[in-house]
């Protein structure tokens, strides 16, 4: 066999087929063909962090052994620190119970104050006051007391002694001076007892009695060693705005055990409201009640 030289030289014997290259195959270059530098699973290098979860797997495990020693003093444990509310609760609580207590002390001291004035107005005894209503300090801020109970006992009333006097002033409004009030409405009763009217008259001590004889009578009774007795009667009456007299009825026939017993006369005690006027006697089988009342009374601070 003759070589020609015209003639192309076979790229494969005859009858024998080559595999389509990537190119006829038209597939993408690789790596290498793009002349990029190898990955790190071709180059077989474990991952790292940032390859993330999926190149690192599940993590391992840790073991912490015991907390290392410090030199030196422990540290202390931090207090809870307490809620603010609770402290504003309990600086409430405080200053409520020093504003009760400032209340009840100043009302004790005007209260004293008060009886300390009707004494220097010529009331005969120092009498018990009771200022009502709370809280007592705005009272006092507004000048204006709600009710007053004023109350005494044993005071002298001319020749009479009056066992027991009780009074309400409602309504009581202090000058801007306070040097004098004010008051609405005074509603007052006193109580007189029998043996107290019978030793007005000149009669007391043993063997004298006293009850009631009608409604507007007194039946004075003596007695000696049990064995004589004599009786006499004597009416109750108002004979004044502020007066009331006790006047012997059977005068000539008193004998020689009631010949001291006379006619007399008393009124409201001084120290209280002019305005005061006696309003309603009653006798009863204890003695006399009377009542008195008035309105717009006014109260004021004597001259010095």
């Amino acid at each position: 066999m003759s070589f020609d030289p015209t003639q192309p030289m076979p790229t494969q014997p005859p009858g024998r087929q080559e595999p389509p290259t990537r190119q006829e195959r038209q597939e993408p270059p690789t790596r290498q063909e793009r002349q990029e530098p190898p990955t790190r699973q071709e180059r077989q290098e474990p991952p790292t962090r940032q390859g993330g979860p999926q190149d690192l797997g599940p993590p391992p495990t840790q073991k912490f052994g015991p907390p290392p020693q410090y030199a030196g003093k422990p540290r202390r444990r931090r207090r809870r620190p307490v809620r603010r509310s609770v402290i504003s609760l309990f600086i409430l609580i405080v200053v409520a119970a020093l504003l009760l207590i400032a209340d009840r002390v100043g009302n004790l001291i005007a209260e004293n104050d008060m009886a300390d004035q009707f004494t220097a107005n010529g009331f005969p005894v120092k009498p018990s006051v009771n200022i009502e209503g709370f809280p007592f300090l705005t009272q006092v801020a507004e000048r204006d007391f709600r009710k007053v109970d004023i109350s005494a006992t044993n005071i002298p009333a001319g020749p009479v002694t009056i066992s027991s006097l009780n009074a309400t002033l409602t309504g009581m409004h202090l000058s801007s001076s306070w040097n004098g009030a004010t008051i609405d409405k005074i509603s007052a009763t006193a109580f007189v007892s029998f043996g107290a009217l019978a030793s007005a008259g000149g009669l007391g001590g043993t063997g004298i009695t006293a009850s009631q004889d009608g409604p507007d009578k007194l039946k004075i009774t003596a007695s000696l060693a049990g064995l004589v007795s004599s009786s006499v009667e004597a009416s109750i009456k108002q004979t004044g705005p502020r007066q009331i007299t006790i006047r012997v009825l059977n005068s000539g026939g008193l004998s020689s055990l009631l010949s001291s017993f006379s006619s007399y006369t008393f009124s409201l005690p001084a120290g209280v409201p002019p305005s005061l006027r006696i309003t309603g006697l009653t006798l009863n089988t204890a003695g006399l009640t009377l009542s008195a009342g008035a309105t717009d009374a006014t109260f004021s601070e004597p001259s010095k």
